[in-house]
């Protein structure tokens, strides 16, 4: 005789029937009734008292699963604990940054914002050319600035304050037209 769960060959003593005498291994029952309560054949429920037999390992399943759980849980808790801290890093380095171009400290400004990498550095990658920008234009390297502003405002439109640097810029060059064409598109 085969089990109805692994079809292989039921031999001895391990060997439970449902209520309509199909027979499965004791072992390939236990891990069905954690999914059914009835025959994989007949769909006939098997007795309180054949379920009853394997009480203890349902609860340790029921527990590794509520363990997994909880384990995730604090992963899932961690990953967002540690996303805070770092934002809560990178709104730091950019007041720092802010604190250093108010004091004309350019060069340590520059510095700081090249430090600014992976992830941070993807997400808030416009931010960062318009500080490059920003920073040259204050140190009066207008060409750097138009460098950083102009890559900017190619990727994202709608971007005034780049457009109003890169044209204050291209004035700071003598470039009339240009400094026109993107004080327009600052409105």
């Amino acid at each position: 005789m085969k089990c109805l769960i692994c079809h292989m060959e039921i031999t001895g003593d391990d060997n439970i029937e449902c209520p309509s005498n199909h027979s499965v291994h004791a072992e390939c029952l236990k891990e069905w009734l954690t999914h059914s309560k009835n025959c994989p054949l007949c769909s006939t429920p098997y007795s309180q008292d054949v379920i009853d037999t394997y009480k203890g390992y349902f609860e340790a399943k029921e527990k590794q699963k509520l363990e997994a759980f909880n384990r995730e849980q604090k992963e899932r808790e961690m990953q967002e604990m540690t996303k805070l801290a770092e934002k809560m890093e990178f709104k730091k380095t950019m007041e720092t940054i802010e604190k250093l171009t108010e004091s004309k400290n350019f060069i340590g400004a520059l510095d700081l914002i090249d430090t600014i990498t992976g992830a941070r550095a993807i997400e808030n990658k416009y931010n960062l050319m318009f500080l490059k920008g920003k920073v040259n234009y204050l140190r009066g390297r207008y060409d750097l600035a138009i460098n950083h502003l102009f890559k900017l405002v190619k990727e994202k439109f709608d971007y005034p304050d780049a457009f109003q640097i890169l044209g204050q810029s291209y004035k700071e060059l003598g470039l009339e037209d240009k400094a026109q064409w993107a004080f327009e598109r600052a409105k």
